[in-house]
């Protein structure tokens, strides 16, 4: 039996860094149902940030509104015809915000309080994944 997996630090883990652990080196890993769910909303931060870039076209109408602990990213795809809501915590958009403005998404930077979130997810990660273990195809 192993530790439950802290799924926002995994998320951050890999949404900043995709190939964090490999899946054909620790299948077992990636049976765990939250480890998916961590990699699919990976997965969906990582193509809020490809999108926000401009790799689908020009963003349109970009808000970002704040909740009782969440963050709302609203904007539209004009050239694509789609528009997107996303709702996320304040860590997920510390992280999207970050690697937003590594890729110079204008208006969209990281604040120090968001450096912060990230700082100690992937702590949390590094604390609570026994990467050894893990890499070694194992868990206990």
């Amino acid at each position: 039996m192993h530790a439950p997996v802290d799924r926002e630090a995994l998320i951050i883990g890999m949404t900043l860094v995709p190939a964090l652990i490999s899946r054909n080196r620790s299948f077992a890993f990636f049976e765990d149902p939250e480890v998916r769910r961590a990699r699919v909303r990976a997965a969906l931060l990582r193509g809020i940030v490809r999108q926000l870039t401009g790799a689908q076209g020009k963003i349109e109408a970009f808000e970002v509104v704040g909740r009782l602990g969440d963050r709302e990213l609203r904007y539209r795809v004009p050239g694509v015809r789609m528009a997107r809501r996303a709702l996320l915590s304040e860590t997920e958009y510390a992280c999207v915000a970050y690697l937003a403005g590594r890729a110079s998404v204008t208006g969209l930077q990281a604040s120090d309080d968001d450096r912060a979130r990230i700082d100690a997810a992937l702590r949390r990660l590094a604390s609570g994944l026994r990467l050894s273990v893990i890499e070694g195809g194992g868990l206990e």
